[in-house]
């Protein structure tokens, strides 16, 4: 085959040119979608210095679930939102099963330097027709308060957090969406410790 190519080592040489061509292309390619990635990240979570986010506090699953940081447009309420975190297991909460996690806010041996946590959350449009989730906060283990929230419907949460070492949070799906027996988890837009 080579004998009828009137010069291989120009196509040879071609060849490997256009692989090195090919490897540079990729790497551009990968370099610009790393710093979108990036710059998306950054911005989803920027705040006040002295601020902090929830996701960042070290929580541990209890039972059934996971608070689980994220970086995802969710829609609530007919609006978009930049999700930051969802409680749930796997993106779902099973009826007569609640998802608990907690949350360490202060280190041990160290004061708690946070006075609020401010919490807003909703139901996904898509998936919660229907469907009654409840968030009930627990505050150095010591049941605090909850909220209930439906489909569309978006809350916002200031909670006092002024001495409180460690935090709970508890989902329960009370009423499942009309298209399954379960509930879609409960989507953070903001989970800022101040």
């Amino acid at each position: 085959m080579l004998s009828s190519i009137k010069n291989p080592v120009i196509i040879l040489y071609s060849l490997k040119n256009m692989k090195t061509l090919l490897r540079k292309s990729i790497s551009v390619v990968l370099t610009v979608a790393v710093l979108t990635l990036a710059t998306d990240l950054v911005q989803a979570q920027r705040r006040r210095p002295g601020t902090a986010s929830l996701g960042e506090m070290n929580c541990q699953q209890i039972k059934g679930g996971v608070y689980d940081v994220i970086n995802e447009d969710i829609p609530i309420g007919l609006e978009i939102y930049r999700a930051v975190a969802y409680l749930g297991n796997a993106r779902w909460m099973y009826e007569s099963r609640p998802v608990q996690v907690a949350c360490r806010l202060a280190e041990p041996g160290q004061k708690p330097k946070f006075k609020t946590l401010t919490l807003a959350f909703g139901l996904p449009d898509s998936l919660s027709k229907g469907a009654l989730v409840r968030l009930s906060i627990y505050k150095d283990g010591n049941f605090a308060g909850y909220k209930d929230v439906t489909a569309g419907e978006k809350l916002l949460w200031p909670i006092n957090v002024t001495n409180v070492r460690s935090i709970a949070l508890e989902g329960e799906c009370k009423r499942p969406s009309e298209r399954s027996s379960e509930c879609p988890a409960l989507y953070f837009y903001q989970d800022i410790l101040e």
